[in-house]
């Protein structure tokens, strides 16, 4: 292997201690990386297939199937067992693109930018870190993609089809991904015969058409799959669909959207300049097309989010969750890359040096750049008084310190360490991540079995009035919270409390 690529380890496997460390400062508490727990490894403990205690049968809503290979990891190591597995995805995808591009002879500057500046970059490292929530299935789009495009390349059978089996699997949306980056390919492919093909005549193209509708068929099979499980139409398409009609016409709505479209754009501003940069160096006909292929493949997808996105209009939350949302945008982003490896792949070749000093000041540049546009476009993005918080050990500066009283959480350290696996905990929000490895409970009505154990703050008492408990059990009062614990589990927590 290329000295490169352990560099690149070492850089990936150093992202998988920051996360353990943001995670042990209770950093990740919104609910989603939770569910994706749940539901991985709930067969495992007999308990219905990929249910989790705060949507119920998740599966009913997307057709999330590339988590349940995550199900031992999640089993044994709960969210740890996520964060090993998106590491162990980023290792292999861009070990292979690393090498891959090196075998097929691109100078080091393009291989460099590529690998610095889009994979390695502040974009990347914002998508896998997905502030506040830790993981979400969909940011497994960026390495599957990756690694999907590098099997296109090789031109192998069973690596195409694995990665693209992967590809769908992670969501419905899976296959439109999967056959942009399909699509590239074979554009890609063409032009090297024939460089002075227009793109209007390869659209005319019988293998065009034959990949549009191959991949359509799996998209179409998967709405319908979605269907027949629900037993009605997907939820939350006709929802949105729904919502779409009803704003069509309003100028706040389009105004709003399009606020964020551009947001969305602007964030693939990085890997629009490096493409115009490798397409500069690519000495052949035919390369001017390609910026139309990437823009067409990114309008596609942003469009695709536009419509998943419309489905929280109106919510209080709905800027957070539309199109600049790290699983909505990886699409966009995965795209991105995987263009930029068959380009590079397919060209490596034709690739000139030219001007390694400017280029490598660009390079520096498009790094830098995206840390201010993901200030800009996400109000979640952490600030640096955060990062040098993580890097200090201290809990986030927003986070209410009494009720992260030393007492308290040694407290909850020590039962989470000592229940089993399959028990039911309602954590408050701050102590979420301390109970990972137990079936945790929101107050949504989904829970699959009553808490065993519910610690709520002394002071919302009536919270505890929407926490289904096991009975019999006893109260026991902490510095600022109180314990709800059933008969069954009451041993394990008196020998902490003590």
């Amino acid at each position: 292997m290329q000295r490169s690529t352990y560099i690149i380890s070492l850089l990936i496997i150093g992202f998988l201690g920051f996360k353990v460390v943001r995670f042990q400062l209770l950093g990740y508490t919104f609910n989603d990386m939770y569910a994706f727990i749940q539901m991985s490894h709930s067969w495992l403990d007999g308990r219905p297939f990929m249910y989790e205690n705060i949507w119920g049968y998740h599966h009913q809503i997307h057709n999330y199937y590339t988590v349940l290979l995550w199900g031992p990891l999640t089993h044994w190591f709960g969210a740890y067992g996520l964060f090993i597995a998106q590491t162990f995805l980023l290792l292999l995808a861009y070990g292979v693109v690393n090498e891959q591009l090196y075998r097929r002879g691109l100078p080091v500057w393009a291989r460099y930018t590529v690998l610095g500046v889009i994979l390695l970059g502040p974009v990347s490292f914002w998508l896998n870190d997905h502030p506040n929530i830790g993981w979400h299935t969909e940011l497994s789009y960026l390495p599957l993609g990756l690694l999907f495009a590098s099997a296109l390349l090789s031109e192998h059978l069973l690596p195409i089809l694995l990665a693209g089996l992967a590809v769908v699997l992670v969501k419905e949306d899976g296959a439109v991904l999967a056959a942009l980056i399909h699509l590239a390919y074979e554009w890609v492919r063409t032009i090297r015969i024939l460089p002075r093909l227009s793109l209007l005549l390869w659209i005319q193209r019988p293998r065009f058409w034959f990949i549009v509708t191959g991949w359509g068929a799996v998209f179409i099979i998967g709405l319908l799959w979605l269907r027949m499980k629900n037993q009605a139409p997907e939820p939350r398409l006709q929802a949105a669909l729904a919502l779409l009609s009803d704003n069509i016409g309003k100028a706040g709505f389009w105004w709003q959207m399009l606020g964020l479209v551009s947001k969305s754009l602007l964030l693939s501003l990085p890997a629009l300049v490096v493409l115009i940069m490798l397409i500069g160096g690519i000495r052949r006909d035919g390369m001017r097309q390609a910026l139309l292929v990437w823009v067409l493949g990114v309008l596609i997808l942003t469009a695709l989010n536009f419509v998943q996105s419309v489905h929280y209009y109106g919510q209080p939350l709905f800027y957070l969750v539309s199109l600049t949302w790290p699983p909505r945008f990886v699409l966009v982003w995965a795209f991105s890359a995987a263009f930029l490896v068959l380009l590079t792949g397919a060209f490596a070749r034709q690739v000139q040096p030219d001007r390694p000093m400017g280029i490598l000041v660009t390079a520096v540049v498009l790094f830098g750049l995206q840390i201010p546009i993901l200030y800009l476009v996400r109000p979640d993005f952490p600030s640096l008084r955060d990062w040098l918080r993580v890097a200090r050990g201290q809990y986030d500066q927003q986070k209410n310190m009494a009720y992260l009283q030393p007492a308290d959480l040694s407290v909850a350290q020590c039962i989470a360490a000592k229940l089993p696996a399959t028990a039911n905990v309602f954590a408050y929000d701050f102590l979420v991540p301390i109970f990972h490895r137990q079936y945790e409970i929101w107050p949504t009505g989904k829970h699959f079995q009553p808490a065993d154990i519910a610690i709520v703050p002394a002071n919302m008492a009536s919270l505890r009035s929407k926490i289904p408990m096991r009975e019999p059990y006893q109260i026991i009062r902490l510095k600022a919270y109180d314990l709800y614990v059933a008969n069954q589990v009451k041993p394990v927590v008196l020998d902490c409390v003590r």
